[in-house]
């Protein structure tokens, strides 16, 4: 083989030197990463761990009937770095076939990485948003927790459950008035200062009020809880 041909080889080659597949920070040795498969699609339902410190975010995924959520939770300082602020993106056009997921911003698999220290299931993103990886590279984002766990509050299942009338109908007007308003706090939403949900948010540690309107932030299974919550609240 020439000098020339050899040249060549070098420059093909060079850009892929050093790359490694990451979990957070930690590149991995790809090797060790076989497929997740889940005898139901609802295993798959968690909450998923990607990036660290400042560029760490957390993608919820919900199985909910036929239907599959996912939104991404993460945050920044603001410019006097006083106060770090939660952002939710909500993925679209989102769905899972087989151990594969699909979605607008990013598709991937559901994976299994095992080595002598560590066994981790996971969803394998091929476009990673955290920031914490180059080009080529893809991120496994851990299944951290599941999603009972997922949201605080009283009533958290408006927001990863398909709320019933039967369920409902047992509720008091009260708290029918206070599952409503929780989906809104859960984002920080901002209540009028005086006012009874104002007063009674703020008595819970989780809460952190950040916005004056968090309707961008809803997902559709949370919108379609808030419209039989309405209902049942009218009934009464």
């Amino acid at each position: 083989m020439n000098v020339k041909s050899l040249k060549v080889i070098y420059i093909i080659l060079l850009p892929f030197i050093g790359m490694a597949q990451r979990i957070g920070f930690d590149p991995i040795d790809a090797k060790h990463v076989s497929k997740w498969v889940a005898k139901s699609i609802n295993e798959y339902q968690h909450a998923y761990h990607f990036g660290d410190s400042e560029a760490e975010s957390v993608l919820v995924l919900l199985v909910v009937d036929t239907n599959v959520y996912a939104q991404i939770k993460s945050g920044r300082w603001t410019q006097d770095g006083t106060k770090w602020i939660w952002h939710y993106e909500n993925l679209k056009n989102v769905s899972i076939k087989g151990n594969k997921f699909y979605s607008d911003k990013t598709n991937g698999e559901f994976v299994l990485y095992k080595n002598e220290d560590t066994k981790i299931q996971g969803l394998k993103v091929n476009k990673p948003w955290s920031g914490t990886t180059e080009i080529g590279e893809y991120e496994i984002g851990p299944a951290s927790y599941k999603i009972n766990n997922s949201f605080d509050g009283k009533y958290p299942q408006s927001s990863f459950s398909r709320l019933s009338n039967d369920e409902l109908k047992k509720m008091s007007k009260i708290e029918l008035k206070i599952m409503r308003n929780e989906i809104f706090a859960r984002y920080g939403m901002i209540f009028k200062k005086g006012s009874e949900m104002d007063l009674y948010f703020k008595k819970q540690d989780w809460y952190q009020p950040q916005y004056k309107s968090v309707d961008q932030f809803l997902t559709q299974l949370e919108k379609d809880n808030l419209t039989i919550i309405k209902k049942a609240e009218s009934e009464l």
